[in-house]
């Protein structure tokens, strides 16, 4: 038994006929304004193009810097020795436009802009790496490879010089140390000397003594450690730096297709508009 009504059967006929005609308006649409697309498609490559010819290009390089380290007393605890300067310490440093030298700004190619060191500090990029705790990832920029690459070069050695002197004043004062316990080492081990020669190796000068000399042979171990480690553990690339020989921007591909669909979908906006304007003014006619 058929569930449908004449009146719904012819509904439905109806709606069927509707969606014809509307698919066949479509494309008589498409075939009457696909002129005007395509002009306009093809406007937008033409203004991608000439958006990639006046528009600078921009390389990038990029390094991967190890901080410099100092050695610790205790070797078993820290056997690679503490950062003289903190990652996050060192980012926040060089947002500072009076961190870069002269030489710096110059090697990065902004020497002939005003107030050069805040333009310099904003555009570069500097960001503790993901899960190590002493390299930060440099990145820099410039209209060529080569600027690009003096630029991030200049930088690590700017970095590189800094830490070495904040660095100094801890090795200068553990060799100042080193000195005065080996001096104090040597009157100690003199002590022991005539101590044994005298026979009173019981006597309690002679037992703090020889405390002392052990004391101070670890404690010059330690100060030996921390000044002799200094040599390998300067600020160092963790891998030569990259710089890609292909341009950061402008992206072709995104330039061209952002032109190609955006002057594709102007041209039917207005291919539409057209259209509506024609069916008003043919309607407005008729009622007149």
């Amino acid at each position: 038994m058929d569930s449908l009504t004449p009146n719904s059967k012819t509904s439905t006929i109806q709606a069927q006929d509707e969606s014809e005609i509307s698919l066949i308006d479509i494309l008589r649409f498409l075939k009457s304004a696909y002129k005007v697309i395509l002009v306009f498609g093809v406007l937008g490559i033409a203004l991608s193009i000439a958006y990639l010819a006046i528009t600078p290009k921009q390389y990038e390089a990029t390094a991967q810097i190890a901080m410099a380290q100092i050695g610790t007393a205790n070797t078993n605890i820290n056997p690679l020795g503490a950062n003289i300067e903190e990652p996050a310490l060192l980012v926040s440093r060089m947002s500072i436009p009076t961190s870069f030298t002269p030489q710096t700004i110059a090697a990065c190619g902004v020497d002939d802009s005003g107030n050069a060191g805040a333009i310099l500090s904003k555009s570069i990029k500097l960001t503790p790496a993901k899960g190590v705790a002493n390299v930060v990832e440099l990145k820099t920029f410039g209209p060529s490879q080569e600027v690009a690459l003096s630029c991030a070069n200049a930088i690590f050695e700017l970095i590189k010089t800094t830490q070495s002197q904040i660095l100094t004043p801890y090795i200068d004062e553990a060799k100042s140390k080193l000195a005065d316990d080996e001096l104090r080492l040597a009157k100690a081990k003199d002590l022991v000397a005539k101590a044994d020669k005298f026979g009173s190796v019981m006597s309690t000068a002679y037992l703090s003594t020889r405390d002392e000399i052990r004391y101070l042979l670890d404690e010059i171990t330690a100060l030996k450690n921390v000044v002799t480690s200094n040599q390998n553990r300067t600020t160092h690339l963790v891998a030569p730096i990259y710089a890609s020989d292909l341009p950061i921007s402008p992206k072709k591909r995104i330039a061209l297709a952002g032109g190609l669909f955006g002057g594709l979908f102007l041209g039917l906006l207005i291919a539409l508009a057209r259209q509506m304007i024609t069916r008003i003014k043919s309607e407005a006619g008729g009622v007149l």
